[in-house]
């Protein structure tokens, strides 16, 4: 039984490929990158069978090869039939990865990850006439510099959002930008009270007039102010 595991950064996919067709391994090649997910099967060494989200064939292998190059991978043989929408013999699958390879190459120059944030720029001459389509115009109007190529792509479709993007960086249309991580809150300062210290209460203390010997004390005597708070009863 072969079961395989590891990170694609480092090894890339199209040598992964290469090595388990050098070893006639069949069963399902599971890869994954953060909230992306796709699946390749192979029998005798082969990719028969793709599938990447609703996407299957030719579109989720180039969906594969070109967003999931740099995620995690997990091959493990399978018992039963694989899934078969692929119809490429060796050579014409080996032909296809090869050029896959290179529009990778080419798409990350400009689209370096799913993350980035593409914005719109008009840096050239101009009178340089440009020709685009009308569904890469309605993409190009999409980069306001806030949503990330994955978001962008939700609506037309990974693959094709990638190969817009790529056309409209190197037609110097689109500037992309890593997504900046979103600034603390402000940690409001605590501003101390002011210590408000009471002064300890003293005990009032009066003065008695000494009874004299043998009279009885009245009782509606008053004791005499001290000195300090003025005279008066």
């Amino acid at each position: 039984m072969t079961e395989l595991s590891g990170a694609l950064d480092g090894i890339g996919l199209f040598p992964l490929l290469n090595f388990l067709g050098s070893l006639n391994a069949a069963g399902r090649l599971e890869i994954s990158d953060r909230d992306l997910s796709g699946t390749l099967y192979l029998t005798d060494g082969r990719v028969v069978g793709a599938s990447f989200g609703s996407d299957s064939g030719q579109v989720a292998l180039d969906a594969i090869g070109l967003a999931l190059g740099s995620g995690r991978f997990d091959f493990a043989d399978t018992d039963g039939e694989p899934l078969t929408n692929l119809d490429l013999s060796a050579t014409e699958l080996q032909e296809h990865l090869t050029q896959l390879q290179s529009e990778r190459q080419r798409i990350m120059t400009g689209i370096p990850s799913l993350q980035a944030v593409p914005a719109s720029a008009m840096d050239g001459p101009d009178d340089q006439p440009i020709v685009v389509d009308r569904a890469t115009l309605r993409l190009l109007l999409q980069c306001d510099g806030r949503a990330s190529v994955l978001e962008l792509a939700r609506e037309t479709g990974l693959l094709a959002t990638l190969k817009r993007l790529a056309n409209l960086y190197e037609l110097n249309l689109i500037k992309v930008e890593p997504r900046s991580r979103a600034a603390p809150e402000p940690v409001p300062l605590s501003v101390p009270e002011p210590a408000v210290f009471a002064a300890p209460a003293q005990e009032e203390t009066f003065a008695r007039e000494p009874a004299e010997s043998g009279a009885p004390s009245r009782p509606d005597s008053q004791p005499r102010r001290p000195w300090w708070q003025g005279e008066g009863p």
